[in-house]
Order: structure tokens, then sequence, then C-alpha cells
């Protein structure tokens, strides 16, 4: 899965000094230069990393998180990486501000769901996650819901991109390589 990260994207379109991503303007500028690289990636995965990015506001969240799932979330499958606390802090109000929802993966390598979603939704996600590959009847099974309210959560969350479908013919959550 390619990687964006977003301290490098930030040098390369704003200025080689800054490390943070504060201000509408500048989080406009870094989003134009992902989707340059997004229209030049086949990839229906793409990790967008703020490991490097040391202050994230909301208004610069609201530029790149939420206008790239608004954007390309229909078509591509984005995951947040290397997210601290206090990048959670300027993300999670957006998303909920404008219904999304994105998979973020924590630093020891555990995917998991940010923003609005139903919980069945999560919770379908949340064995998916556990399991690594899973197929509709044993998730159903772990969860003891119906077959048919399982599926209906696995189909929204593919249809979503926040899960993917796994070469045994299951759903894996997507995570880097």
């Amino acid at each position: 899965m390619p990687s964006i990260d977003l301290k490098r994207m930030l040098q390369h379109t704003v200025s080689d000094e800054y490390g943070d991503l504060v201000t509408r303007r500048t989080g406009a500028a870094v989003r134009d230069g992902i989707e340059r690289l997004l229209e030049a990636e086949s990839e229906q995965v793409t990790a967008i990393d703020f490991g490097a990015v040391r202050c994230l506001d909301i208004s610069c969240a609201d530029e790149i998180v939420a206008k790239l799932l608004l954007q390309h979330g229909n078509a591509r499958c984005i995951v947040l990486t290397g997210l601290s606390e206090s990048h959670r802090e300027a993300i999670d109000p957006v998303l909920e501000r404008h219904q999304l929802a994105v998979v973020a993966v924590d630093r020891s390598g555990r995917p998991e769901l940010l923003g609005t979603l139903p919980d069945s939704m999560r919770s379908v996600f949340s064995v998916i996650a556990q399991v690594g590959d899973a197929e509709p009847d044993e998730v159903a099974a772990r969860l003891a819901l119906p077959a048919d309210a399982t599926r209906e959560a696995l189909d929204q969350l593919l249809a979503r991109h926040l899960l993917l479908t796994s070469e045994a013919g299951g759903f894996r959550a997507p995570t880097p390589a």
C-alpha cells in the first residue's frame, strides 16, 4: 500500500520549515499535493502518515481528511497512520460533522474505525480487525448476529471502503504491509 508522508508533503507544497498542519490554506495546499499523487496512483488503498506531523488543527483536518474522504472515499480506501492523541482530537469532530468514517491503524498495527458509524458496523469491523480475514458466517457466529444483518454491515463497510475483500473470499481490514 502506498504511503504519503504528510510532513514531506507539507514541506514540498508549503515550506521546508514547517512541521505543523495549521490553517485552512495550508491544509488545502497539502490536500492538492495528495490529490496529484492519488491521480497518478492505481492502488485502491493509500495510507496517509501523520507520524512526523507535530500539530494538526481542525481546519487542516477538515481540508485534508474530510475533503479527501468526500472526494475520493467512494473510489479508494484511505487509511490514516501515525496518529497521536492530539491528531485524533482534531480529526474526530471533523469526521462527526461530515458524518464520515475512516480506518486508522494504531501504533501497534491494529486497525480501528474513527468517525460516525452504527454500532453494528463497528462490531463487525472489530471482529475482522481481530481475526485478520473472516467469512461472513464466522463474523455472524462471533457476534451472535443473524447472517443477513452481518452481511448487510459487511456490504456497507465494503461500499464505504472501510473493508477489503480478501484473496480467500472473505473480508479483511486495510492495513499497511
